[in-house]
């Protein structure tokens, strides 16, 4: 890629590279190399830093190091107190996170959002800041677990990893909170140092009561476990079927006969397909979505809600449903053998699975069946002699067959483009009918998920790129290319145990990011590959304009197919319907907001993902409580100067090891190679190595668990000899036990 040569242009490219998030300040020689800026550029780079420089856009840091000038900013971003003394501001846009020492804290306290001013940098290279203004007093409540102390009082440990101590409680502000149980505590003083203290203003309840664990996390990221009444009402004017009159003036699809295929839990079925074979090898594919526009209408009671919820949210034990059951689980719901509306992609592919045409409309159904991965599964793995398969009606077998050939033509077309596949086992989590954990298993994707998944893209892709040719407004799936910095960050993970991208980051194409899964493929590693690989990804997002999605290799894509769940899947649903009735006018104010609500939706998406993430930890940890002493194999994750992350393979749990259990040896952290050796003999610990180990400790409240190496360690092969590059020699140091810094990096960054 040839590098611009107007002076504005050079400019908005250094600049643009000073400000990603992974960048740190280099010299002028390292950062030329970095940027990789061919030699007949260079020239250019040096004029536009100089002039960067007198203009005071960009600071020369001690060792002629280079970086934003960022000294007078002010940053928004929210607090987190590593101890008493100091804390840091994590910015809202990215970026390095701003020290703080406490007395520039003004009133502020962990957990706010607070304007932050950056004073300068210190010869650490860390930005340092004062806190200027509070913004939003969030942290003035925090959620723990309350555990008394005597005469009364007590003290409530924060569950927020990163806080720095137990807050006190004076016996006149317990609430009525027991030793053990969950609560909402209001900071009154400080944090954690001598003059701290708290009042309990909510009771949630004993932690090992079911239920609990998910009133704390929805609690602890402002997720509603109720509707409102308005919201009840509304949905409690809806019909209690499709009147006569509606399905009456719509499009039929009875044949070939639709059905839903969804987990064996599922309650609410927004999709539903229909495969037929075509002459020549071809296929028609039918697309059946609820048509959840034509009940909930902008602005209406329902939408306002939806639209605040973003997404509904599924935990273990219950899903926080974006629409009332009146409407997810009943009237938008493609139950079998009840008539439902619905809008309809009808796709034409050929043998290859390219589309040669497509159709929308508005349509209704009865589905033939309420099917499973599980059933449907069963029927495409089983013989000719074993078609027949409980709960699945005979008749539809031969249409499930012609779908499983459409999934492997699919299949083919999205693997040629380069489409990256991140196959990464999913825990489940097993419950008694009291909600009761009872453990833990690992669900691998089978045919029947990749059929649905398939037909889902397919219809996405359609309906995205039609509204794109026509120059209608659509809030788009987008996912923008990977940071260069990452991808090197990325290969460099990746060189130890033999694999590498084999490609330029700043040329990286999908295809790239799957070949060096490829590589992976059948190793124990693979699982840390292809997770790290999803971390140097950026996250897709919803934007009123197309960028294309990466992941997908698609040069246009959108989420149409799960309206009842999403709220952006409602809003392409009316644009839709719109364009294709000539009615776009009609919608002009909702376009409008699309920027808005673009960047609403994707947070609370985010938001929603991280409270699944974080209840699911909860529920693994509490199955490992009173599992202390038990062994379990793993497989190590990650390696630090103070020890090993491993997985266990059972359960899915993440531990840590610390270097003291280890053994009797001192060991030599090597960063480039992600190993700890033995400084004598040849025992090593790498990514990917499996291990027998023993569970120390679990601790509830921070939801950590301490290991122990059980026997001997498993011998890897040596690693092939890699040229000692500038600043290896840094990345060697001595393993030793993490002090205080370590706990609080590790708490920041959620390890």
């Amino acid at each position: 890629m040839a590098f611009p040569e107007a002076r504005e242009d050079v400019e908005q490219a250094v600049l643009a590279f000073l400000s990603r998030e992974d960048y740190r300040p280099v010299p002028q020689r390292e950062l030329l190399h970095r940027m990789h800026v061919p030699s007949d550029a260079r020239p250019r780079v040096r004029r536009a830093l100089k002039e960067l420089l007198q203009d005071g856009r960009i600071a020369r840091l001690s060792g002629n190091r280079y970086a934003l000038a960022v000294v007078g900013r002010v940053l928004r971003g929210r607090l987190e107190q590593a101890r008493p003394g100091f804390g840091f501001v994590v910015p809202e846009e990215g970026g390095r996170d701003v020290f703080v020492p406490a007395r520039h804290f003004e009133d502020a306290v962990h957990g706010d959002v607070v304007a932050v001013r950056i004073t300068g940098e210190d010869d650490r290279g860390r930005l340092e800041g004062a806190v200027v203004e509070v913004l939003d007093r969030r942290g003035r409540t925090v959620l723990g677990r309350f555990r008394e102390t005597g005469g009364g009082a007590g003290a409530v440990d924060p569950f927020e990893r990163g806080a720095p101590a137990a807050i006190p409680v004076a016996a006149a502000d317990r609430g009525g909170a027991r030793d053990g149980e969950a609560v909402v505590l209001e900071v009154r003083a400080g944090w954690g140092g001598s003059g701290s203290t708290g009042a309990v203003v909510e009771v949630l309840g004993p932690l090992d009561k079911p239920g609990v664990d998910t009133r704390v996390v929805a609690r602890r990221h402002g997720l509603p476990l109720a509707f409102p009444e308005e919201v009840l009402r509304a949905a409690g004017r809806l019909p209690e079927a499709v009147p006569p009159e509606v399905a009456a003036g719509r499009e039929r699809f009875d044949d070939p006969a639709p059905v839903t295929i969804d987990g064996e839990t599922a309650r609410d079925f927004d999709d539903a397909i229909a495969v037929a074979a075509r002459p020549g090898g071809g296929f028609r594919l039918w697309v059946h979505i609820a048509d959840v526009a034509h009940f909930v209408l902008p602005g209406d009671p329902l939408d306002r809600e939806a639209r605040a919820r973003g997404t509904s949210v599924y935990f273990p034990d219950r899903v926080l449903p974006m629409f009332p059951e009146a409407l997810s689980n009943d009237l938008c719901s493609l139950r079998p053998g009840e008539d439902r509306l619905v809008q309809t992609v009808v796709l034409d592919l050929d043998a290859r699975a390219e589309v040669t045409s497509v159709r929308f409309a508005d349509g209704v159904i009865r589905s033939a069946a309420r099917l499973t991965y599980t059933q449907v599964a069963a029927v495409l793995e089983a013989g000719e002699e074993r078609r027949r398969v409980a709960g699945v009606p005979p008749v539809i077998v031969p249409m499930l067959r012609v779908a499983d050939r459409l999934r492997e033509a699919l299949e083919r077309r999205r693997r040629a483009r380069g489409s990256v596949d991140f196959d990464l086992p999913e825990p489940r989590i097993l419950l008694d009918v009291e909600g009761v954990m009872t453990g833990i298993t690992v669900e691998p994707r089978n045919t029947a998920h990749r059929l649905i998944e398939e037909c889902m893209l397919a219809a996405n892709e359609a309906v995205a790129g039609w509204l794109a040719e026509r120059e209608a407004p659509c809030l788009y799936r987008i996912h923008e290319k990977p940071d260069p910095l990452k991808l090197e960050a990325l290969d460099a993970f990746v060189h130890p145990i033999g694999l590498a991208l084999r490609v330029d980051p700043q040329r990286i194409t999908p295809k790239d990011v799957q070949a060096l899964l490829d590589q992976a493929e059948g190793k124990p590693e693979y699982a840390v590959v292809a997770q790290v690989a999803l971390r140097s990804m950026r996250q897709a997002r919803y934007s009123e304009e197309n960028v294309g999605h990466f992941g997908l290799a698609a040069p246009v894509y959108c989420h149409f197919t799960s309206p009842i769940r999403r709220y952006p899947d409602l809003v392409v649903h009316r644009f839709l319907r719109a364009a294709r009735h000539g009615k776009l006018r009609a919608l002009t104010g909702l376009a409008a907001e699309l920027p808005a609500l673009g960047e609403s939706c994707s947070q609370l998406e985010r938001t929603a993902e991280t409270a699944e993430r974080e209840l699911l930890e909860w529920k693994k940890i509490a199955f490992m409580r009173g599992r202390e002493g038990e062994i379990f194999e793993g497989i190590v994750t990650g390696v630090a100067p103070f020890g090993l992350f491993l997985q266990l393979t059972e359960t899915l749990v993440e531990g840590l090891l610390r270097v003291e259990h280890l053994g009797g040896d001192r060991f030599t952290y090597d960063a480039a190679r992600q190993e700890l050796r033995a400084e004598r003999g040849s025992t090593r610990y790498g990514l990917g190595q499996p291990l027998q180990v023993l569970v120390q400790r679990v601790d509830s409240v921070l939801r950590r668990v301490d290991l122990a190496l059980e026997g001997e360690p498993v011998k890897t092969p040596a690693p092939r000899p890699r040229p000692r590059g500038r600043g290896e020699k840094e990345g060697k140091k001595r393993a030793r036990r993490p002090g205080r810094r370590e706990r609080a990096a590790r708490g920041r960054e959620g390890r």
